[in-house]
């Protein structure tokens, strides 16, 4: 199976523009991101942009960029661009602002897209201030390791226990989403022309519009220390994790 690794990475981000540029001990996020990327990808691998500035910060490390249309609402749907114009099997959405992005991660990914049409990770939250924060997404999982929910809020709700309860994560498995995913191209393809999905707009996670059309997502739980960077707070936090992980 031949399978091409995209870093889809908008500029403009709402709540952080131009973050995948924003410095960590020296080097831009998205060349950590790239530099990580390529330990599994090697030359099958890719950033999809809207902005030249950022072709040229990923290029002046001899990595390989290409700019996309700036009307794309989701990272899925830059890969699906990226799909007209390299026919791979599959390919692996990785997030530009996800410096921490650890290799065998990747590898996971690559082997469930073995056996799987559509497949994502998640890790298990281990912080109450987490469990409860809506910029944390929580994955609800079957026994046959398919998502059956992605949601921003506390689900499943401990109906007998207060959300300050350290006894909620003691007794229970709670898990965090983490946003990189895996599509066979033919499916790729299919969820990219979805219609948007009510539960979608309200939560604000694309996922969600797949479950909602009757897609499975399979997932696998690995540990995980990193962060993504939506906000200045992430970035800041960020900063200090970079001491110790990069």
């Amino acid at each position: 199976m031949r399978i091409l690794g995209v870093i889809p990475a908008r500029y403009h981000s709402q709540r952080l523009p131009g973050k995948v540029l924003l410095p960590l001990r020296g080097k831009p996020i998205i060349q950590y991101v790239y530099e990580r990327a390529r330990q599994v990808f090697g030359d099958d691998l890719i950033v999809a942009t809207d902005d030249m500035r950022v072709v040229e910060a990923v290029e002046k490390v001899k990595g390989r960029a290409i700019m996309t249309r700036n009307t794309h609402l989701s990272g899925t749907e830059r890969v699906g661009e990226v799909a007209e114009r390299f026919l791979y099997d599959a390919y692996v959405n990785i997030q530009a602002d996800e410096p921490f992005i650890e290799p065998d991660h990747l590898m996971k990914l690559i082997t469930l897209l073995q056996r799987h049409s559509l497949v994502t990770l998640m890790t298990r939250i281990h912080k109450l201030e987490d469990l409860v924060s809506p910029s944390v997404v929580k994955v609800v999982m079957g026994k046959d390791g398919r998502a059956l929910y992605f949601s921003r809020s506390l689900v499943p709700h401990p109906r007998d226990f207060p959300l300050t309860s350290q006894e909620v994560l003691a007794r229970y498995g709670y898990f965090r989403h983490i946003g990189l995913y895996g599509y066979h191209r033919s499916v790729l393809m299919e969820i990219v022309a979805l219609s948007p999905a009510p539960i979608e707009e309200i939560e604000q996670l694309e996922q969600l519009r797949w479950l909602y059309h009757g897609y499975s997502i399979w997932v696998q739980e690995v540990s995980y220390r990193g962060i993504g960077i939506d906000t200045q707070e992430d970035y800041e936090a960020a900063q200090q994790l970079a001491e110790t992980l990069l």
